[in-house]
């Protein structure tokens, strides 16, 4: 399976954690299409953690759906994602239990995969938790990876590790897809902040074919859910972080309930030219300018473009500056930059060093082109 560009989609745990069924999917399938959020390109719906029981069953050792969640079983669930143009994505784990203590796939990889590729599964998400403590990492997701690619169906592999063992170091030779770099995310801003400064020295780690995963995205959960806390984010700080996981080239795997997400979020969510970025075909990593207290990234993109990201994470406004000979222009070269503010629609152009204000716990994102002056 060959995966250009970061997939995106849903996955129930932010919101839903285990307290998801067969009508929630039915409903989140139908809120996909209806609000836009297929059109704009999201398309694996993913269910998380709980979904099987604790035991396989006695004669064919396959993984068994919960009757309580999927009363008429799982293939009804599936067939209906499938019928609404969208992909289905499932969670399963290297150990012998998954993080919530249901059934893992240790020593099941072959039995597992060909159980999910005759349901018609697009995607699975591979966690980490109770694995045998002597048992390798990076064997056990050697071992799915083989386990998917013999099964007679593409299915996306997505490595969920936590960033443990150096997996950026080895996890693209194992034929995973996209990887997991960190910690669990939560709904508020230093979750996300701490997520992005921790993979800032790894950006190069990223590439087609196997993304660096920096978590579901909580834009739109306003403190809500199963990931949700006390410390709300304000319209800013979701911008923030939709700006970052679209620079970084990080999986865009939403994880507020899309039925009641906000028109403003699912509008920021939807944002084509911040998607734009993230899906760019050169999947090229982006390089930081400045790691102090603030941040600037750019990003070069296909057809001649690239990108500019800066970041405000302090509570006062900052006039932030970008230099150009920090991504190859120089004074001599004859050229400019033409940019265009991909939030708002402004544009203006800029041969030297030049300085934008942003909002406190904000952010500002460019996409630009040299001209000949």
């Amino acid at each position: 399976m060959i995966v250009k560009t970061p997939p995106m989609g849903f996955n129930t745990w932010n919101t839903f954690g285990e307290c998801y069924n067969e009508q929630v999917i039915r409903e989140t399938a139908d809120a996909m299409v209806e609000r836009g959020f297929l059109d704009a390109g999201y398309d694996y719906l993913i269910i998380d953690d709980h979904w099987q029981m604790e035991y396989r069953d006695p004669g064919t050792k396959r993984l068994m759906p919960r009757p309580g969640k999927f009363p008429n079983g799982i293939i009804p669930v599936i067939d209906y994602v499938h019928g609404k143009g969208l992909k289905f994505g499932i969670y399963s784990c290297v150990g012998a239990r998954t993080c919530g203590g249901k059934m893992g796939s240790f020593e099941y990889e072959f039995t597992d995969a060909r159980t999910f590729a005759e349901w018609g599964v697009d995607y699975l998400k591979h966690d980490y938790c109770l694995r045998p403590e002597r048992s390798v990492g990076e064997v056990l997701y050697r071992r799915m990876s083989a386990a998917l690619r013999s099964s007679g169906r593409d299915i996306l592999f997505a490595a969920c590790n936590w960033g443990c063992d150096d997996v950026w170091s080895w996890i693209r030779s194992t034929g995973a897809h996209t990887y997991r770099s960190t910690g669990d995310i939560c709904d508020n801003f230093r979750s996300f902040t701490d997520i992005f400064r921790s993979q800032i020295m790894k950006l190069s780690a990223s590439a087609p074919n196997c993304y660096n995963d920096l978590d579901m995205i909580t834009v739109g959960m306003e403190g809500s859910g199963n990931v949700g806390t006390d410390e709300l984010c304000s319209e800013g700080v979701y911008r923030i972080q939709f700006a970052v996981w679209c620079m970084f080239n990080s999986p865009l795997i939403l994880g507020c309930d899309l039925r009641s997400v906000s028109d403003k979020f699912r509008d920021l969510l939807c944002n084509r030219e911040m998607i734009r970025i993230n899906q760019d075909p050169e999947g090229r990593a982006p390089f930081p300018i400045g790691l102090d207290d603030s941040f600037a990234f750019c990003k070069l993109l296909s057809g001649g473009e690239f990108a500019v990201l800066l970041i405000n994470v302090n509570d006062s406004w900052n006039n932030m500056s970008f230099v150009p000979h920090d991504m190859g222009l120089t004074e001599s070269s004859g050229y400019k930059m033409v940019l265009t503010d991909v939030l708002n629609g402004d544009t203006f152009e800029a041969s030297d060093i030049f300085f934008i204000p942003v909002e406190p716990k904000d952010c500002r994102m460019l996409r630009g082109k040299l001209m000949k002056k």
